[in-house]
């Protein structure tokens, strides 16, 4: 890795040149994007696709779930493992088989994503088959619960997203995180807690080890997070509209909070893999992305040459793990974690009573 001075100029005409490329994001979202990690999109698809997840949400939830939509009394119990104890009215709904090709169905949600990666000649097949499912992850609202969670690093369910990969500062295999909002979600109402300042201390963790990161250290209850989110002052709630939708760099560290009211929420997880490795030290006429941008804003660099040390590797997320493979990963895991204990990199004492794992003595 090699590191150069920043200098803003050159930043500045770096991010007019990306900026000069995109359909639809305008200036200010773009810089939006490069400076906190995420943008909202409005009326980014219809709201026809949203109406059709959240009733397949509710007959699913009615059918497998017990669920009454009309009585929130049904809703205030946990329905599926989400931290300790889990989240009461919290839970990912699976998809049907229904398909929303976005270039036919959300083109303005497609430009976006798209404007954020550097066109969609970075997607396979150009982006021709990118589609969302109508899978959603449901946060009911517990209207008896004492108040909202105020986000704040000291707070359990802090991570990562990329449970399937071995993390690279350059990996390909989540190029982009998507947020399509399928229901109007105001403050307060359980929206996802994002870490707006999280870009940095990530983005210097992946920079200092090109040999990568197990995905159990900042997934689940990755031993790494309480270190990177305790860097972090920056926080807010995601809110917004049905046919919303949130573009959020990769590194964005995030949690699933209580819905404290009595409106549901629903959104959906989705991720964009790139046909090529992110690159920070583009040659000239070659643009940066909005994601490449944001990492060397982050970083204060104008250039950044990385190489890995180690090959890319596809990892069974954890959910999927059987007892073979989940002995095997936790291995892999407890070797890195010793190695980072060894060179002074320990897990905050605050961590383990918060749930994370802990390479700390």
């Amino acid at each position: 890795m090699s590191r150069t001075s920043f200098d803003e100029a050159r930043f500045e005409a770096d991010f007019e040149r990306t900026i000069d490329r995109c359909e639809e994001l305008n200036r200010d979202e773009a810089q939006q994007f490069v400076q906190t990690g995420y943008v909202r999109v409005s009326d980014a698809f219809p709201r026809s696709i949203a109406e059709t997840v959240v009733e397949h949400a509710w007959e699913e939830l009615e059918r497998d779930h017990e669920v009454d939509r009309a009585d929130p009394a049904s809703w205030d119990r946990p329905m599926m493992f989400h931290r300790k104890g889990g989240i009461h009215g919290y839970v990912r709904v699976p998809p049907s088989g229904t398909r929303f090709n976005l270039p036919g169905d959300a083109p303005r949600a497609f430009r976006a994503q798209t404007d954020a990666i550097g066109g969609a000649s970075r997607l396979p097949d150009g982006g021709a088959n990118l589609a969302w499912s109508d899978a959603s992850v449901a946060n009911l609202g517990v209207a008896g619960h004492p108040g909202r969670e105020q986000p704040q690093p000291q707070l359990g369910g802090w991570h990562k997203d990329g449970w399937h990969f071995r993390h690279f500062l350059n990996s390909p295999e989540q190029g982009l995180l998507t947020v399509p909002i399928y229901s109007d979600i105001a403050p307060d109402s359980g929206g996802t807690h994002v870490a707006v300042d999280s870009i940095a201390p990530v983005a210097r963790l992946l920079a200092a080890h090109p040999e990568g990161l197990h995905p159990d250290s900042v997934q689940g209850a990755g031993y790494l997070i309480p270190g990177l989110v305790e860097q972090c002052s920056a926080f807010e709630e995601l809110t917004g509209d049905a046919g919303d939708m949130v573009i959020l760099h990769p590194f964005m560290i995030h949690r699933a909070c209580i819905n404290p009211s009595p409106r549901p929420r629903f959104i959906a997880n989705a991720a964009l893999a790139l046909t090529e490795p992110m690159n920070f030290a583009r040659e000239a006429g070659d643009a940066y992305s909005l994601v490449e941008l944001a990492v060397l804003w982050a970083l204060k660099m104008n250039r950044l040459e990385f190489a890995t040390t180690r090959d890319r590797l596809a990892v069974l997320p954890g959910p999927m793990r059987k007892d073979e493979d989940t002995q095997r990963e936790r291995e892999l895991l407890q070797a890195e974690m010793s190695r980072f204990a060894d060179v002074g990199h320990r897990t905050p004492a605050w961590g383990r009573e918060h749930g994370y794992q802990s390479n700390r003595a």
